[in-house]
């Protein structure tokens, strides 16, 4: 009689575990006490690690829709989540929060124009339907205080949607340090989805908190060579807020370029062609093309000399602008034109102060010894560093760019002189060779109405600005409603404090006094100054990402030392497999259980 009594027992087990299923969640919650409660069933949740904040419970449910929420220390966030009947496991969710995932509509270009297909993709950590969160040991706090030049984080922590990244003894450095909130970078010794040195911008004179986003969402649509970015927060492991950043890849290293010029987003796989991968050379303040020389602000972040800038100013000031064959030679044997002709173009449409073209020289190139012949060297051009973009700081600049500005033709922008007063004054070579007339102004005239036609535009990056808005508000809210450590502990430091009515007044089509232009008032004054100037019309309806045309994965297995070490990686949820391995183990311990039963 027990024996079928406790058959029964089994087989309901059984019948249970085949037709119901089983159940992960997870959220980020600084507390002790965190449950999540399903059907009036409070459910206590485990803290995974000591460093991350994630909290998660297995449970086993039916396979039908129902409700759910967090609780943290008795106190409820007043969010009430789905769950529909097929999901195995929530991402790491964010108490607080809402959303945890949301997709946002992407910009497009015509799928006929140029398309960069070298780079690995977003993967994972760029994904920015999800928002990651960062956390820095509390034993860390005097550094977001003191903006030392170097620190060593104590442990460096990245919760993507379903993994947690962490590094013990992280070297992380700081830029800008007299800003409340300073930007700061770190280098990682294990690669995270192929990547390992990200730099952190604080967007400290963008009351918006978008412009950087935006100016790198429009270089990766019209197919240029860009770092990736997600908007990210940080705290500390205490809880303490840090606050919002965009999180970039860092331009001159060569993990950047490994992923952006020698991956493929099919294979997920990085291939340098002979194992002998280019150097990034990073441009400052005066490094130009000149005819002789000097040189000296061309600077290799690792490994070699600039001895071979030399050879491409040469040719660049050789080149016959007027000859379209002399100038297709440039463009295969020296320099990518057309890239660099689009940014150019990007940097006068936003009036971007702070990187090659206006003002100071802030830049990257990357050499690519795959296609180097035994007399010629070729560059591509990298953007980057967003922040003074779409009028930003131009308020002191109206002697150097005119009264105008910004409805003023580029052509009144070449044959002139850069920072004048300043001990330093100069010319811009390259546009003054390529933009003075002949196939290189054609060239790059073809791309700035394109670009204002399909990207830079009130309807195209309009919608664009209005998925920020709709995801990142709350978060900058947050943002701009914690207090900064800095000023908590030094008042000499205060710099850029927003509030949310700088937020939304800059967002607009109006002049402000904290920022020059509304943002949505200077894209539009740029973009009828140029259809204005080239008689045309942009888009009335936006265009939508269309598919790269992707080669095939080179058959070649990766090196080995770019493949994905995984001593800092925990998967918290690993999806349908794990729930698999789960079910058919209880499968066959039940199973055991019942045989024994049955012959015993």
């Amino acid at each position: 009689m027990n024996r079928f009594y406790l058959l029964g027992i089994l087989l309901i087990a059984i019948l249970n575990i085949v037709y119901g299923r089983i159940v992960t969640f997870s959220v980020i919650a600084f507390g002790n006490e965190v449950s999540v409660t399903i059907n009036g069933i409070v459910n206590p949740m485990r803290r995974i690690d000591d460093y991350s904040n994630v909290h998660s419970v297995t449970l086993m449910l039916e396979e039908v829709p129902f409700e759910y929420f967090y609780t943290v220390d008795g106190q409820s966030d007043g969010y009430i989540r789905t769950l529909d009947s097929t999901t195995h496991s929530t991402y790491i969710e964010f108490f607080g929060r809402e959303r945890t995932i949301k997709p946002l509509k992407g910009m497009g270009y015509p799928p006929d124009k140029p398309q960069w297909v070298r780079s690995i993709g977003k993967t994972e950590v760029f994904d920015e339907s999800y928002i990651p969160t960062i956390i820095v040991d509390a034993g860390s706090k005097d550094y977001f205080v003191t903006g030392n030049d170097t620190w060593t984080l104590g442990r460096f922590t990245m919760i993507l949607k379903d993994e947690i990244f962490t590094e013990e003894n992280v070297p992380t450095k700081c830029q800008n340090r007299y800003e409340d909130k300073f930007q700061w970078r770190v280098k990682l010794q294990n690669k995270i989805h192929k990547r390992s040195v990200f730099k952190f911008r604080a967007n400290a004179v963008d009351p918006t908190f978008y412009r950087q986003s935006l100016y790198g969402d429009m270089a990766a649509a019209v197919g240029n060579p860009v770092h990736n970015q997600v908007i990210c927060r940080v705290y500390l492991s205490d809880g303490t807020p840090i606050g919002l950043y965009l999180m970039i890849e860092v331009t001159s290293s060569r993990s950047f370029i490994k992923t952006q010029f020698y991956g493929n987003e099919i294979s997920g796989k990085v291939h340098v062609p002979n194992k002998k991968l280019g150097f990034p050379l990073d441009c400052r303040s005066g490094a130009d093309f000149y005819p002789n020389g000097p040189y000296d602000q061309f600077i290799y972040s690792v490994g070699e000399n600039n001895e071979k800038i030399a050879y491409l100013s040469k040719a660049m000031h050789e080149v016959d602008v007027y000859n379209e064959a002399d100038v297709q030679r440039f463009n295969k044997e020296w320099f990518d034109l057309d890239v660099f002709l689009r940014a150019m173009a990007l940097e006068y449409l936003t009036g971007d102060w702070d990187s090659y073209w206006m003002d100071t020289c802030n830049y990257v190139m990357y050499d690519a010894p795959e296609e180097f012949t035994e007399n010629t060297f070729k560059y591509y051009f990298i953007d980057q560093d967003f922040d003074l973009t779409f009028g930003i700081g131009l308020s002191h600049k109206v002697n150097l760019y005119g009264d105008a500005f910004p409805s003023q033709s580029y052509k009144t922008l070449v044959n002139r002189t850069w920072n004048v007063g300043s001990k330093d004054p100069a010319n811009r070579e390259a546009i003054d060779i390529f933009l003075r007339g002949g196939i290189t102004t054609t060239m790059f005239e073809n791309h700035l109405i394109d670009i204002v036609k399909h990207v830079f535009n009130p309807v195209a990056l309009g919608r664009r600005l209005e998925e920020y808005i709709d995801r990142y508000t709350e978060e900058v809210q947050w943002d701009y409603t914690i207090e900064r450590l800095r000023i908590a502990n030094n008042p000499n430091h205060t710099r850029y404090v927003f509030t949310m009515d700088d937020y939304y007044a800059n967002l607009g089509d109006t002049k402000v006094k904290s920022a020059e232009w509304g943002l949505m008032r200077w894209i539009k004054m740029r973009a009828q100054a140029v259809a204005e100037e080239f008689g045309f019309e942009w888009d009335q309806v936006p265009l939508d990402p269309s598919p790269k045309n992707i080669p095939l994965p080179v058959e070649e297995e990766e090196e080995d030392n770019d493949k994905e070490t995984d001593e800092s990686k925990l998967n918290v949820n690993s999806g349908f497999n794990t729930i698999t391995t789960v079910n058919i183990a209880c499968i066959l311990i039940l199973l055991t259980t019942l045989i024994l039963t049955i012959y015993l």
